[in-house]
């Protein structure tokens, strides 16, 4: 029996040598680098470091492109234009895609500035302007006018504007002119003409009761003096 059993022994270490060395070889074949007819090798390692290494930032941000809206104000004066901008910046400017008629402006506000005149405030339209004008339209057409002003502007002052007057603001280009309504015009009405009224009504309501005081002081001297002379007819006709 043991002799049956020592054959089977030596078969299977020797198998079992036998798998071990081919495993080995195997595995140093694998990490070994290969070699080619002209003399170089596969350098994993070199190809390992290449491609993990991470893109640098340089080339992404230099790709970059600014596609949001430009830091442009409607409202503000001489600054440097939305176009003007978007040239610069690559940024967005809407409304100014195509040439077209300009959309109304916005008028802000009228402000009486004493002897000055009025002040007449604006937002740009989404546009392109070349210029704007400003309009006057009083009841007498004989006292209607325009002033043209540059494009950057965005304020005027108007001289001699008669209370209840129209105020318009139309945006100008080559291809027409922006309409008039409710957003481009307003009706001037004078801060000042509440409380020129009610100053006169103050002054001739002084004067008025100035004089009151003044007939009411007379009739009580006049009072006073008939008391005084009738006290001393009196007297006279007891002595």
């Amino acid at each position: 029996m043991f002799v049956c059993v020592r054959p089977i022994i030596l078969l299977l270490l020797i198998n079992f040598l036998d798998l071990s060395l081919s495993s080995s070889s195997s595995s140093q074949n694998a990490t070994r680098p290969r070699s080619h007819p002209s003399g170089e090798t596969d350098d994993y390692s070199v190809l390992e470091d290449i491609t993990t290494e991470p893109p640098s930032s340089s080339s992404t941000t230099s790709e970059d492109t600014v596609d949001g809206f430009c830091d442009y104000s409607m409202c503000v004066e001489h600054q440097q234009t939305c176009a003007e901008l978007a040239a610069v910046t690559g940024c967005f400017c809407p409304g100014l895609e195509r040439l077209h008629a300009p959309s109304p402006p916005t008028l802000s506000y009228l402000t009486q500035q004493d002897d000055k005149g009025v002040l007449v405030h604006w937002c740009a339209p989404t546009s392109i302007v070349t210029h704007y004008k400003v309009l006057v339209k009083g009841k007498d057409r004989d006292m209607d006018r325009e002033i043209q002003v540059e494009e950057k502007k965005r304020k005027t002052v108007l001289r001699d504007v008669a209370a209840g007057a129209l105020v318009c603001v139309v945006a100008v280009n080559k291809i027409g002119v922006s309409a008039e309504n409710q957003q481009s015009c307003a009706t001037f009405k004078p801060q000042n003409s509440d409380s020129g009224l009610a100053l006169k009504l103050g002054i001739i309501g002084g004067v008025v009761g100035l004089i009151v005081l003044l007939i009411l002081a007379l009739l009580l001297w006049r009072h006073k003096k008939r008391r005084e002379s009738s006290a001393r007819t009196e007297t006279r006709g007891v002595l």
